[in-house]
């Protein structure tokens, strides 16, 4: 049974970023904002189903759209020149923080002496040579990836001493702590990933190209998102009660490799083994999907060939890959450029997801129920939030 293109999205989220992220919220507040990522899991799976039907439904990848609805030059141009900078300079900024990750991580876990651009080297080449595959095989690969990724998390979360009925309460009951609110956002922000609103329509587009049953396929990529979004969600839960367990003995974390060394006097050697590994497998995933995300807005935004085997295609991802190898090479801070690209990617998110939800309604090849594009309605302007507390957060950095 084919289960569509659903898993490169978990595995564009499911980083770095996220790791980080979702460890110090388990540090600082314990089990408490464990709803913050059921409900995120749900928002991104309605807001991926909009991306699916885009792709599928309307035939279209989302910068497709751009060009085709919007005819004045002057908008479309501006729009592009966000699509650009969010994608192309924020992926490859990006791009450099999911090599370093994934690095750092393994070298930590392991003690490697080796020099850490060696080994960033050393997973740019692998990433390259998995980004030639055929799409088809591509999502295999993922799919793998991610599996394995999951149950390595899973098994480091079994062997921890959580306090698995406050970790329940935490899932069920929304509550936002003194100082919670930001962190809130941020859960969300890294679960709801603007790029994978390019690459998702974009994939699925191709990968279900040769199906005439449009809506069989659409139906299909939902089963696929059914499996692998909820394991998205369980891998960042994993992480969340993991820094539950360190609560109060420890102050946060700066970097992947830290954090599985904090886990293993409370977990024990082997579960610290199995979350470095699963860092290090987060960190491998996210620095496949930067690229193809890139490649999958720009191609289409500008016109040319979306295929993934096409060289256009192929010469964005591996500018994307290269410059982010470069920057690490040579100890480049990316903090300006990711400034740049997530005050573009403010701006684009919510206009983006509503976008979509445009597209969605206009097509006529499957009938959703009112509720559903409620539901769709109530995550658009949740991604506005999303988008106003981003510009916020560039703000801060100016």
């Amino acid at each position: 049974m084919r289960t569509g293109t659903s898993s490169i999205v978990v595995a564009a989220f499911v980083g770095p970023g996220t790791v980080l992220t979702c460890a110090s919220a388990g540090i600082d507040f314990g089990y408490t904002l464990g709803w913050v990522l059921l409900f995120a899991t749900i928002a991104a799976f309605v807001l991926q189903s909009y991306t699916a039907s885009t792709g599928i439904l309307a035939e279209r990848g989302l910068g497709e759209a751009i060009r085709a609805e919007l005819p004045n030059r002057r908008a479309r141009r501006t729009l592009t020149g966000l699509v650009v900078l969010g994608l192309w300079i924020g992926c490859a900024a990006f791009e450099l923080g999911n090599l370093i990750g994934a690095a750092s991580g393994i070298t930590a876990l392991l003690d490697l002496s080796f020099d850490l651009r060696w080994v960033v080297a050393l997973l740019s080449g692998c990433a390259a040579a998995i980004l030639l595959l055929d799409l088809r095989i591509l999502t295999r690969v993922f799919a793998v990836l991610v599996i394995g990724m999951s149950g390595l998390f899973l098994v480091g979360l079994v062997l921890a001493p959580v306090d698995w009925s406050a970790a329940l309460t935490g899932l069920t009951v929304p509550r936002i702590p003194d100082g919670g609110l930001v962190r809130v956002l941020a859960l969300v922000g890294t679960t709801v990933v603007t790029y994978n609103l390019f690459l998702h329509p974009s994939a699925a587009k191709e990968y279900w190209a040769d199906l005439d049953d449009r809506a069989a396929a659409w139906r299909g990529e939902l089963r696929g998102m059914a499996v692998f979004l909820p394991i998205g969600g369980l891998v960042s839960f994993s992480i969340l009660a993991a820094g539950a367990t360190l609560s109060g003995q420890t102050s946060g974390v700066e970097d992947v490799g830290t954090f599985a060394a904090l886990l293993e006097p409370v977990a024990g050697s082997f579960a610290s083994i199995c979350f470095g590994l699963g860092l290090f497998a987060a960190g491998l995933t996210s620095s496949l999907t930067a690229p193809l995300a890139a490649a999958a807005g720009i191609c289409e935004v500008f016109g040319w060939s979306s295929e993934t085997t096409s060289l256009p295609y192929r010469a964005v991802w591996g500018s994307v890959l290269g410059v982010g190898f470069g920057m690490g090479l040579m100890g480049w801070s990316p903090l300006p450029a990711i400034v740049a690209a997530q005050a573009a990617n403010g701006l684009l998110l919510p206009f983006i997801a509503a976008f979509m939800m445009y597209l969605t309604l206009r097509q006529d090849v499957v009938s959703l129920p009112v509720w559903y594009h409620v539901l769709g309605g109530a995550v658009v302007l949740l991604c506005g939030g999303l988008g106003l507390r981003t510009l916020w957060w560039v703000g801060q950095q100016i």
